[in-house]
């Protein structure tokens, strides 16, 4: 396939949810091949077929990214199956959302691991196999660059993952291995604007959800919530050639809502 990421191969965790999938496929529509990683077989082995389906290259690796041994399998399969790593997206995580008071160890030590520690192991693994230099997309969050009621433990594992975005790339800069590290910021993202199943999971069902929808509509300047495909063209911008003297940044895709401190 042509396309700016002709010749790519790229690994997205977390491939098995709705924003892994759309990453898979807008990568796999540019010309890069895809490993789609992840927990679930089931889902995983969908996100292939559709990119496939689609005129793409794609493949399902399982992957809990908070094991180093999963990330050398990974890592080792890719290159063994498509010969080179181009592009990796850390797009694996998940939310906890409560007050601070609610919060326990427990969950704040579940938010860290796979929020903070699965992509600083990935780029630990993944790094030193970019043979040609590549590209590192980590996907983070508004609340990592602001504070948020409800979200004091979640915000911390993704601010954490913003400062190893700048501290990576300046490392690779300092390394010269050619190795540009960014972040992408997406605001809320659903697809068609339907509520999503993990917003109705972290609202306390369908009507939190749909209130929160209704309020993030009402404080982003562009009036609408943002799709999946969004963050997906900022990530191939990010991955792509276009980008070649673009490191350390965050990406902020969310409709405006930064630029008025919401």
């Amino acid at each position: 396939m042509t396309g700016r990421l002709a010749g790519n191969v790229a690994l997205i965790t977390g491939g098995t949810g709705a924003l892994g999938r759309t990453f898979s496929l807008a990568f796999a529509r540019e010309g890069a091949r895809v490993v789609a990683s992840g927990r679930n077989e089931e889902r995983g082995v969908e996100t292939a077929r559709l990119v496939n389906e689609a005129g793409g290259e794609a493949i399902f690796a399982p992957h809990d990214i908070t094991h180093p041994e999963d990330w050398r399998h990974v890592v080792d399969h890719t290159l063994k199956t498509f010969g080179r790593l181009d592009t990796l997206i850390n797009n694996a995580g998940d939310a906890v959302l409560k007050p601070i008071t609610d919060l326990t160890p427990e969950d704040l030590e579940y938010l860290m691991r796979l929020n903070f520690e699965g992509p600083f192991l990935g780029m630990q693994e993944v790094i030193p196999r970019m043979k040609d230099g590549g590209a590192i997309i980590n996907i983070t969050v508004l609340t990592a660059m602001v504070g948020n009621a409800n979200s004091t433990a979640y915000s911390i594992a993704k601010g954490g993952l913003a400062h190893l975005t700048r501290a990576v790339a300046r490392d690779c800069v300092q390394q010269g291995n050619g190795v540009r590290v960014n972040a992408v910021v997406p605001g809320v993202l659903f697809e068609g604007g339907v509520v999503s199943p993990g917003a109705t999971r972290v609202h306390g069902g369908p009507e939190g959800a749909r209130r929160f929808q209704e309020q993030i509509i009402a404080k982003t300047p562009l009036g609408r919530i943002g799709e999946p495909t969004d963050a997906a063209a900022a990530a191939v911008f990010l991955a792509s050639d276009d980008a070649r003297h673009v490191t350390g940044m965050e990406y902020v895709v969310d409709g405006g809502r930064m630029a008025g401190g919401n």
